[in-house]
């Protein structure tokens, strides 16, 4: 059973230390879980809700998410549909090395949109978010949920996103 916990000084340590594979190291660049976290609290604080979480399977810490509520304001986004609109985007979303392969990802990515279909920050139409464009794996679990690429490329990473629909179902293994 996959389920969401908040970061606690209970359990910070092992978030920290949750890790991707070597060769994956340079799909997330710089995007440390810690500095995740601390984005959340510099966020939260400007009033823009995020939502760090870590990844439980069974009592078992296997990941870490972070999404945040905002509005899609940038410049490169001006001709895309959820330009000026409230949007869920995805930030971060990591499975620790010792745990991939073993169907996680897929079901934790499926119960964070069902989460976020719940809407708890706020009303929006859409959610997106970026990958390393030669993140195969990412690309390929993100399509599976309907994620459609935008054309949108910002360094190494490619923009995606999806129309929420209130339809996501609990993904089962």
């Amino acid at each position: 059973m996959i389920e969401f916990r908040n970061i606690t000084e209970d359990n910070i340590e092992e978030v920290i230390a949750l890790e991707v594979e070597e060769n994956q190291k340079e799909f997330i660049l710089d995007t440390t879980n810690l500095r995740c976290f601390a984005n959340a609290h510099m966020l939260n604080k400007e009033g823009i809700p995020a939502a760090p979480l870590a990844i439980y399977a069974n009592d078992r810490m296997v990941g870490f998410l972070m999404y945040i509520y905002d509005t899609t304001d940038h410049e490169s986004f001006q001709n895309e549909v959820n330009y000026g609109k409230k949007t869920y985007f995805i930030w971060h979303f990591m499975i620790d090395k010792r745990y991939q392969g073993e169907g996680y990802g897929k079901l934790a990515f499926g119960k964070m949109l069902m989460d976020i279909e719940t809407m708890s920050h706020g009303e929006a139409e859409y959610v997106d978010l970026f990958y390393h464009k030669r993140n195969v794996r990412a690309k390929e679990l993100y399509a599976s949920f309907g994620f459609v690429e935008t054309g949108i490329i910002q360094e190494h990473s490619v923009h995606a996103l999806k129309k929420l629909d209130k339809k996501i179902t609990e993904v089962t293994e």
